[in-house]
């Protein structure tokens, strides 16, 4: 989403990981962003990718940019912003959850992503339904259950024996509170 932005506003687009990234990271970024706004006017996305992870003092660090304009923070989480981001950085940002698929539109990318894979692979009657079922509203883990599947799938066909295969190891997502 914050590059389909960045495509759609003309910014530059900077990412970040905050699980292999600190404050020197940041501050590199946030020079880029200050000299890509002198040279051609241009603002910067700044995206950083599990955000949790990062401390309150490395979340500090995007403060003074974010106010005055240097970049557009964009952070993703899998854990709840309002207790792992610091409240000044939250205070300065718009939180959007991204809820679950349903399982017709996880069918519907299930469809598309076997039609990637070409004639060189088909599923059976209720085996997408099956993996989208099975995936918890996550398009990401549907995709990869099919990728599974297509990997494990005997003479291109994926089958119920081949989810069988691929599903026993599926464990469903939990939260902190189980």
């Amino acid at each position: 989403l914050a590059r389909l932005m960045a495509d759609a506003f003309d910014a530059e687009f900077i990412a970040l990981s905050a699980v292999f990234s600190g404050v020197k990271d940041i501050r590199a970024a946030v020079e880029q962003a200050e000299l890509t706004l002198a040279q051609s006017g241009r603002r910067t996305i700044l995206f950083v990718d599990e955000v949790h992870r990062f401390n309150k003092a490395q979340q500090d660090a995007f403060l003074p940019y974010v106010e005055d304009g240097t970049v557009i923070f964009i952070g993703a989480t899998t854990e709840n912003p309002s207790f792992e981001l610091n409240n000044a950085l939250l205070s300065r940002s718009r939180v959007y959850k991204l809820r679950a698929l349903e399982a017709a539109d996880l069918e519907a990318v299930l469809a598309r992503g076997l039609a990637m894979l070409g004639h060189r692979v088909t599923a059976d009657p209720g085996c997408l339904d099956l993996i989208a079922r099975q995936a918890d509203g996550d398009a990401r883990r549907a995709l990869n259950l099919l990728e599974l599947a297509a990997d494990l799938a005997a003479d291109g066909r994926i089958t119920a024996a081949t989810l069988e295969e691929v599903l026993q190891a599926s464990l469903r997502r939990f939260d902190k509170g189980g």
